[in-house]
């Protein structure tokens, strides 16, 4: 069968991710005649499959996939790029095929994505569709950013008409027409990275028309190493410049007046991802970067810069004018504190940023929309006396609101269809110091903008009557002689939720969000659902008529099938009943989970309920906001539960998710979370709590009764650091119910709130000085809040910023202390034990940071940031740290300051990274002035010696002392110290202890200086072998966070959180590593150390690379698998004996430093 799709697939070293890419184009469902992807009618889809010159397993996966399913095509070039490879595609592809498409191997195409563009096409007869993208990585999907403007479906449209798609410039989320593409010679440039932007605009310019889908039809997977993430990449800059450029060109010829629109676009949109990576970037980089957008600006239209905001506009005019230093200065102060500006002048406003001289009045005057008034709603909530209390913050961006006159407010509701119908809202004036905070920038301050609005539902009555309709919140915010009118909105999406207050006679109010403003609706119910039960086969659900219209049946829908079920309405006075039969919802599949496996999976069907009225016509079902969830079922795991939703509407749903319905805080900081679930979908259950930022979980049994289960939270203490904890209840025992085990199953499974429980919230309580908050997000979503440990004043960049320039130099004209400051690290608690030892009459401060950090006895805690702590950087006389200190610290005359640093380097740091893609030239460039603040360095090796300086930028006093953290390896008691730990852990003494401990992966990380921890040792794996007589403790880089997938008690232990990792290597019988400098460390102790070195080129070549021949000189076997690590376990003698001579070499090299009075020598040092 002639194909009417080519899909084209450029491969390049993609093997984790190809074969998920090549089964989601295999499985499109595509509606109409040639157009099925299934089996029975192959025809419809031919798939070229362009090798170009993988040195992976991707050649053997395209071969496999080629050799089952005759509509792929598997072709090999050598290595050319990815625009010739595309190129190569086309060519093979099947020239008579009506449609052609490009797939990139390493991303996902839903399932009917390819039938939903071609049926647009055949319907519009347009040149080519495009639509919406998700953005994928290992968190999960979002929005793509550059298609946030995707709202609404566009047909038969065109870019000179519809100036967003100026935005749609990439080629794999759009179908052509393939007599389109071939009459007007496309090709992707090749040799160059960016390859899209040049082909796609033009063809949006040469289209007649173009088909714009708002769903969704593609997933981008965002990965480390795809070659448009490299921000600071000279030929990835040069080439997007370039290609924008080609773009401004063909528009100058063939559409001149859009040449300024795009010009104006590539300036906000295209070259900003480069901009900002200027501060990271190196001399080269910076260079060309500049260079070239500088001669972009010079043939756009000199009014170009007017259309952009005043942010922008700075920066390009620096650009111009090669004002290089206050442009990354600029961009650094941007980073921190994002869209803040000084505002200069009364009448004729102009911005003004720090380390930014004069500018032309043009550049920096400031326009009416870019003072924009942010007003948010910080809790809603309906009080006993039946009022509406509403409190946030409202105040004009970059206008300080410190006194009552900045931000003087007045509440207002409008009708939403009716012209000139307002309610005043009795609004006064309130502190609001988060409002300070949560701007998260350090110049204004915005504690005067708070809130408090009441609002009596009374006063929006007609005629003493309710009428249905919708009230919109607004606020009208004077000060600074502005007058702003602006809506009320959540502080983020997800919390725009709702609230409900009944009313009588069939009404309730709701107070939710319409398109992101606070809403307040009148809402009328032509039934509302109170109780429900069992009756044989049947699930009954009653309730209460409160009109006069009587439903004739409760239509059930199953959206994915479209299936519909009517089950008949019986009326008696103005209560109702209904019958469902329980195995026709039973018996509809479950709606199959065809997202990417990041993606998380619904956690139950759900069945659209809606009465059908006489007339046919449909009207949603109301229930009570303590309805029961019920729980019927003959089959584990698809129990029908009825209940409420946020906004009081009847929710009917198969599924196992458990409902909260009862959430207390104890008198002893306990946080009590009790609900229904139901037993034969539940084994075992334990609650998880979930860090959404750093992917870390708490857990705790949960104690099961039937139908209920209870589980109690401790957080104080820091068990729960600072940011929002999700509630999960997890099966230990393994996976309910019928068939396989859902997909991430690990993950456990989100726990819901009943209506009735989610009014309650918030609940506010402070444990052992940390304010915790519970409350909902997404609707029903049960969450932990951990608040920061800091007071108030402490808090936020804005009071960091002043603690920085007013506090801390003020504490400098202070005598100093006799105190030592220590920044923690195994080195300074060696030091601070050793000072201990000797009798030091000095006092002991120890940098504490979120309750995470133990406090040795004798020492006395100083929160990172706090007030205190920036006394003690000003007064305390020494200063031990292992790392670097803050920027803003001066070493004062009679301070001394000694680094210890981090043990020996392996991999390269510091300047030794100059030339690799990860290096960070704003620290870079820092390192002279940081490693100024040191009076000495502690070398740990004679090897470290010239590396450390080097790398550092360090010129003065290094003390080749060796690493005090090994000293407890050499103590007379280090077998005693080693059976306290083992005893501690609880580790049984016939166990061997397995110590595992990676480094961090710099592609990895998610925000500066924290990386994501990778899972690269399969725990289920290693235990199903060693889990008889092994433990694995498991020891993360302090600076990675993550959860350990498939890590179970007793095999699996994390202790990354014990405070002295030497303790652990004493108690450690082999090290299982990768490239840690704990390497270094163990070598002391003679055991065996495996390196699994899984990802060895990438990291040797691309990421770090190392300061000796690793490959040569290591002192173990290095391991590409967890099934090599295993193995090697198991056969440890004699990995032990083939590797002597290379331990005994290392030792020679690498050890010859240390002897147990490392810590004695840097204490002499630092009280001389």
């Amino acid at each position: 069968m002639q194909p009417r799709l080519s899909v084209v697939v450029p491969i390049y070293n993609v093997e984790e991710f190809l074969e998920e890419c090549l089964e989601s184009i295999a499985g499109q469902t595509m509606d109409g005649p040639g157009l099925t992807g299934g089996p029975e009618a192959r025809g419809g889809l031919e798939c070229i499959l362009v090798d170009d010159g993988s040195t992976d397993g991707s050649p053997r996966i395209a071969r496999e996939f080629a050799a089952k399913d005759p509509r792929f095509v598997y072709v090999r070039q050598r290595n050319a790029g990815l625009s010739a490879a595309r190129n190569t595609g086309v060519r093979k592809a099947s020239p008579t095929a009506e449609f052609l498409t490009f797939v990139d191997s390493d991303d996902v195409v839903p399932h009917d994505a390819y039938g939903r563009m071609i049926a647009s096409l055949d319907a519009t007869g347009s040149d080519f569709a495009s639509g919406n993208v998700w953005r994928l990585n290992e968190r999960g999907r979002s929005q793509a950013w550059q298609y946030k403007w995707l709202t609404e479906a566009r047909t038969s449209t065109h870019i000179s008409e519809d100036l967003d798609l100026l935005a749609d410039r990439v080629a794999w989320n759009k179908v052509f027409r393939r007599a389109f593409w071939d009459r007007h010679r496309f090709t992707f440039p090749e040799g160059k990275l960016y390859e899209d932007t040049p082909v796609m605009i033009p063809a949006h310019f040469l289209a007649g028309s173009v088909d714009v889908l708002s769903d969704h039809v593609y997933y981008w997977r965002v990965r480390e190493g795809s070659i448009t993430r490299r921000r600071t990449d000279v030929k990835g800059v040069r080439d997007r410049i370039a290609a924008c450029a080609h773009v401004s060109g063909f528009l100058a010829r063939h559409a001149p007046q859009m040449k300024k629109t795009y010009d104006a676009s590539c300036l906000r949109d295209d070259f900003v991802y480069f901009l900002e990576g200027l501060p990271m970037g190196g001399p080269e980089y910076r260079t060309a970067f500049l260079t070239d957008t500088a001669a972009f600006l010079r043939r756009a239209d000199p009014a170009v810069l007017a259309e952009l905001p005043v942010d922008l506009r700075v920066k390009w005019q620096l650009v111009r004018e090669a004002r290089t230093a206050e442009l990354i200065e600029l961009l650094a102060f941007e980073r921190a504190n994002g869209t803040a500006f000084h505002v200069r002048g009364k009448v004729r406003r102009r911005a003004a940023y720090p380390g930014v001289d004069a500018l032309p009045e043009k550049v920096a005057r400031i326009g009416r929309g870019e003072l924009p008034t942010v007003a948010r709603v910080s809790e809603a909530r309906w009080d006993a006396g039946g009022k509406l209390r509403i409190s946030g913050y409202a105040y004009v961006r970059n206008m300080e609101a410190t006194r009552p006159g900045h931000s003087v407010k007045a509440g207002l509701l409008k009708a939403a269809h009716s012209r000139g119908k307002f309610r005043r809202v009795p609004t006064r004036t309130v502190a609001a110091p988060q409002a300070t905070e949560n701007s998260r920038q350090r110049l204004h301050c915005y504690d005067l903008s708070g809130f408090e609005m009441t609002v009596d539902p009374e006063q929006l009555k007609t005629g003493g009557r309710w009428q249905p309709g919708n009230w919109l919140f607004g606020l009208v915010v004077a000060g600074h002689g502005m007058v702003r009118r602006t809506a009320l909105r959540a502080t983020e999406g997800a919390s725009a939720q709702s609230v409900v207050r009944e009313l009588d006679d069939g009404l309730r109010l709701v107070l939710g969000y319409s398109k992101g403003r606070l809403v307040l609706r009148i809402q009328e119910y032509a039934a509302r659902v109170d109780a429900h039960r069992r009756d044989g086969d049947d699930v009954v659900l009653s309730g209460t008529l409160p009109g006069r219209l009587r439903p004739k049946a409760l239509r059930l829908t199953h959206a994915a099938t479209k299936t519909d079920f009517d089950h008949p309405v019986r009326h008696t006075g103005d209560r109702f009943e209904v019958r469902v039969r329980l195995a026709d919802l039973e018996d509809v599949a479950p709606t199959p989970h065809l997202a990417p496996k990041e993606v998380e999976p619904p956690h139950g069907d759900r069945w659209q309920a809606n009465l059908v009225l006489p007339d046919g016509t449909l009207k949603s079902l109301a229930a009570t906001l303590d309805l029961p969830p019920g729980r019927y079922a003959s089959r584990a795991g698809r129990e029908l539960c009825a209940t409420a939703n946020d906004q009081g509407r009847l929710v009917v749903e198969l599924t196992r998710q458990p409902v909260a319905d009862r959430v207390t805080w104890g008198a002893d900081g306990t946080l009590a979370v009790e609900g229904t679930l139901a037993p034969a979908s539940w084994h075992e259950p334990e609650l998880v709590l979930r860090h959404s930022g750093r992917d870390e979980e708490l857990t705790v049994p949960t104690e099961q009764d039937g139908d209920r289960f209870r589980a109690v939270v401790a957080p104080g203490g820091g068990a729960l650091r600072e940011g929002r904890w999700y509630a999960f209840l997890r099966d230990t025992a393994g996976s309910s119910g019928e068939g396989p085990a859902p997909a991430r199953a690990d993950d456990g499974v989100p726990v819901r709130l009943l209506a009735s429980a989610s009014a309650t919230l918030p609940l506010h309580h402070t444990v052992q000085g940390r304010e915790f908050t519970v409350d909902r997000r997404f609707g029903d979503r049960l969450f932990v809040e951990a608040g920061s440990v800091l007071p108030r004043s402490e808090r936020g960049a804005y009071r960091r910023h002043r603690l920085r320039t007013v506090h801390y130099p003020s504490r400098r004209r202070l005598p100093l202390l006799d105190s030592v400051l220590y920044f923690d690290g195994d080195s300074p608690r060696a030091v601070h034990e050793e000072l201990v030892r000797r009798g030091t009459d000095v006092d002991h401060l120890w940098v504490t940071h979120d309750q995470q950090t133990h406090v040795p006895a004798g020492a006395k805690g100083v929160e990172e940031h706090s007030a205190d702590w920036y006394d003690a950087l000003a007064r305390c006389r020494r200063i031990v740290t292992a790392g670097h200190l803050p920027d803003f610290f001066e070493r004062r005359e009679g301070q001394t300051v000694v680094q210890t640093w981090n043990g020996a380097p392996l991999k390269r740091i510091g300047t030794d990274l100059t030339d690799t893609l990860y290096a960070d030239h704003g620290h870079l460039d820092a390192l002279p002035k940081l490693s100024r603040q040191w009076d000495v360095l502690i070398s740990p090796n004679r090897f470290s010696t010239p590396h450390l300086g080097r790398a550092l930028a360090y010129e003065g006093e290094v003390l080749e002392a060796g690493s005090p953290r090994n000293d407890v390896l050499f103590t007379e008691d280090r077998d005693k110290v080693a059976a306290r730990v083992r005893d501690e852990l609880g580790i049984a003494p016939d166990k061997r202890i397995v110590l595992y401990a990676p480094t961090y992966r710099d592609h990895l990380a998610y925000s500066p200086g924290r990386f994501r921890y990778e899972p690269a040792l399969d725990f289920r794996a290693a235990e199903s072998v060693l889990g008889d007589d092994h433990v694995l403790l498991v020891r993360k880089h302090p600076l990675t966070s993550g959860r350990l997938p498939g890590a179970r008690a007793p095999f699996v232990r994390d202790v990354s959180s014990h405070p002295r990792a030497a303790e652990l290597l004493l108690l450690a019988d082999v090290l299982v590593t990768d490239y840690s400098s704990l390497m270094f460390d163990f070598a002391h102790t003679g055991r065996p150390m495996l390196f699994h070195a899984y990802d060895l080129e990438h990291y040797r070549d691309t990421v770090r690379g190392f300061y000796l021949d690793f490959e040569t000189r290591a002192p173990g076997p290095l391991l590409a698998s967890t099934h090599e690590v295993v193995e090697a376990l198991r056969d440890l003698d004699a990995i032990t004996s083939r590797h002597a001579d290379a331990y005994a070499a290392f030792r020679e090299a690498y050890c010859d430093l240390d002897d147990g009075r490392a810590a004695a020598r840097v204490a002499e040092r630092l009280m001389r």
